[in-house]
């Protein structure tokens, strides 16, 4: 009669495995800006005359954290526009 049922441990371990997923996803979210970083400073360390800019703002890349925001862009000045009754 008990046939159906599923066994506690089969939850159990399922569980488990779904918590150490989502603790190397946390791992990899946390120590990537931090390797970044470090790599950064590497290659500072041993870095020729040439830098990277993006290509729009013209500004050199930066290692940011997931967790922080992007930086304001200064928005370009629109121009009044004047419409005249016909």
């Amino acid at each position: 009669m008990l046939e159906n049922t599923i066994d506690i441990g089969l939850i159990l371990r399922f569980g488990v495995k779904c918590l150490g997923v989502f603790a190397l996803i946390f791992l990899a979210a946390v120590f990537t800006p931090k390797m970044a970083e470090s790599i950064d400073k590497w290659k500072e360390a041993h870095r020729k005359e040439n830098t990277v800019q993006h290509p729009q703002t013209k500004e050199e890349y930066q290692v940011r954290s997931i967790y922080e925001l992007p930086p304001e862009q200064e928005q370009p000045k629109k121009k009044a526009v004047v419409r005249r009754k016909k």
